[in-house]
């Protein structure tokens, strides 16, 4: 959507000077000498660079789409490699511990106890008042 809004005032903008400058003028680049409107070289050189662009995103775009399957199918192969050993369970609390944790052990081992949440005292209804300050008549 970005792009749109770049490209599109870019085109409209080439397509106005190339419509106000159609009178044939001699243009020259080094020795090569031609006759040509201002507004079609505008045109030709506006093609070219977008063209030259385009090609270079593809080329960055055709190798990261090489480097994503690539790593997708080594994905592939070592969840393939993977022993297809069923483990038991895990606690739920203690998914990222090693398998031989000492701390897995023992909280498998001891039964979970829950304790009552503590008891909260009310919050008082009102803000305490402030005094009034003197009258000065």
């Amino acid at each position: 959507m970005i792009r749109l809004f770049i490209t599109l005032p870019v085109t409209v903008a080439l397509i106005i000077f190339a419509a106000c400058n159609q009178a044939p003028v001699e243009l020259s680049w080094l020795q090569w000498k031609w006759t040509s409107s201002p507004g079609v070289l505008a045109l030709l050189v506006a093609a070219l660079f977008y063209a030259t662009g385009s090609a270079s995103v593809w080329i960055v775009v055709l190798r990261q789409i090489r480097r994503a399957r690539r790593a997708e199918q080594e994905l592939r192969t070592l969840r393939a490699s993977l022993p297809d050993t069923d483990a038991p369970a895990r606690p739920q609390g203690l998914t990222s511990a090693p398998a031989d944790s000492p701390m897995l052990k023992a909280y498998a081992a001891a039964p979970v106890e829950t304790q009552p949440a503590p008891e909260v005292a009310p919050a008082p209804e009102a803000a305490p008042q402030l005094p009034k300050p003197p009258e000065h008549s």
